[in-house]
């Protein structure tokens, strides 16, 4: 049998979110990104492209097994699962119930692909355990499907995890000065107390999903707003402000000192095809006070001032040694920590991703042109919600991903007005 592959730090911080879900009632730290086609994809391809990918990945058809604290993926030599069935259209319905549907951490595959078939639409569906790999790892798996066989060489062998290749480049004295910094940039945001759009509710919870679409006009007005209020390349600020300001408008139902917003870096080079597998966290947060926020202008000026001062104090690789150290903690004190502001509350607002502007290999996927890209994604509770960002074919979209009953389908519909308004006021 294939020797364990370890999970390195960034991986692990995704299995204590794993626990951590799974402490609220659901399967765990599942995702989903899905194609959304005009047409059928060629099954036989698609089959022989996985079995392809289950033999140079081997940790994509592994089983998650423990080590005393320590976690790592041992294969098992299968492959990845496909299931095919019919679909009556209904995107948000199908994502919400494949990851309610996920199986346990430690039982079932950590990925496995789904082709839901309409009469002219289908929908592939990639579900995954986060601790695997990113959405970006998803997208180079659904590139490396396209792609004719020939063109497969330039995924393969070079899975060093881009975590590693960070820490690994860090003398010791680096990394502890990064560690300290990590540590004072953690009580720096526990000074104000987070607030929360959502009670904590004690019935069964199930995930909720719900898209925001723009047209391609609304857009790129989106995208000229972000460029003028924080800068070029500040489309991630941009997005995290209407955030802010969508939950002021829809009410928190905890209101405390702040919004705080966590956010990562994107360590991967451009269109680089590997690595694959494996994670990225690199944890920054966003934090504004309601005054703040209840001013447009004011809190533009305020995100970036903050953005900036995290970026000459390294804030964005402060967090590696921290996660280095947590592999050796329990997953549940590990989250504890992750989690927990000094007053008790829980640290993040929401959870918050810009998965940026997805450009596949190929405007077809196995024959069948794609025509949308979705995401989705498990969250813990509280907060209870998570909002995705993602650009594909020039429109801009959030995914909209809520817990009920702590946030019911009255408060998601009037969200989701509130940021389609933040988005587009300039």
């Amino acid at each position: 049998m294939t020797a364990p592959v370890a999970l390195n730090p960034a991986d692990h911080f995704l299995l204590a979110m794993d626990r951590e879900i799974r402490k609220a009632g659901l399967p765990g730290a599942w995702c989903a990104f899905a194609l959304e086609l005009a047409g059928r994809p060629d099954t036989a391809a698609l089959e022989s492209g996985l079995a392809e990918l289950a033999r140079h990945f081997p940790t994509l058809g592994a089983r998650l097994v423990s080590r005393g604290r320590r976690f790592a993926w041992q294969p098992q030599g299968r492959g990845i699962p496909l299931h095919t069935r019919s679909w009556d259209g209904d995107l948000s319905t199908a994502l919400a119930d494949l990851l309610n549907g996920a199986g346990d951490a430690f039982a079932s595959p950590p990925l496995d692909c789904h082709c839901l078939t309409a009469p002219e639409r289908t929908l592939l569906v990639v579900r995954w355990l986060h601790p695997l790999l990113d959405a970006g790892g998803v997208k180079r798996l659904l590139d490396y499907l396209a792609a004719e066989p020939q063109a497969r060489d330039c995924y393969h062998g070079r899975e060093t995890a881009l975590v590693l290749q960070k820490w690994r480049g860090w003398s010791w004295p680096r990394r502890l000065k990064l560690l300290w910094r990590g540590k004072r940039h953690n009580d720096w945001i526990d000074r104000l107390a987070s607030s929360q759009p959502a009670r904590t509710a004690t019935a069964p919870r199930r995930l909720r999903h719900t898209v925001l679409l723009l047209d391609r006009d609304e857009t790129q007005a989106v995208l000229a707003s972000a460029r003028r209020r924080v800068g070029l390349g500040g489309q991630t600020l941009y997005l995290i402000g209407c955030l802010m300001r969508a939950l002021e408008a829809a009410g928190p139902a905890e209101r405390r000192d702040a919004w705080c917003i966590p956010y990562a870096f994107d360590l991967r080079l451009g269109n680089a095809p590997a690595p694959v597998t494996g994670n990225q966290v690199a944890a920054l947060f966003a934090q504004a006070g309601h005054a703040v926020t209840a001013d447009r202008d004011a809190l533009f000026r305020h995100l970036r001032a903050q953005h900036e001062s995290a970026l000459r104090q390294e804030l964005d690789l402060a967090y590696l040694p921290l996660m280095w150290l947590g592999q050796w903690l329990s997953l549940d004190r590990y989250a504890e920590i992750l989690r927990r502001q000094k007053s008790g509350g829980e640290r993040a607002s929401a959870w918050f991703s810009d998965v940026g502007e997805t450009r596949l290999r190929c405007p077809d996927f196995l024959g069948a042109p794609v025509t949308g890209v979705h995401h989705a994604c498990q969250v813990t509770a509280p907060p209870s919600l998570a909002v995705l960002f993602a650009r594909f074919d020039g429109r801009l979209q959030a995914a909209i991903n809520h817990l009920a009953p702590d946030l019911d389908d009255a408060w998601a519909a009037r969200f989701r007005r509130c940021l389609h308004d933040e988005l587009l006021s300039g």
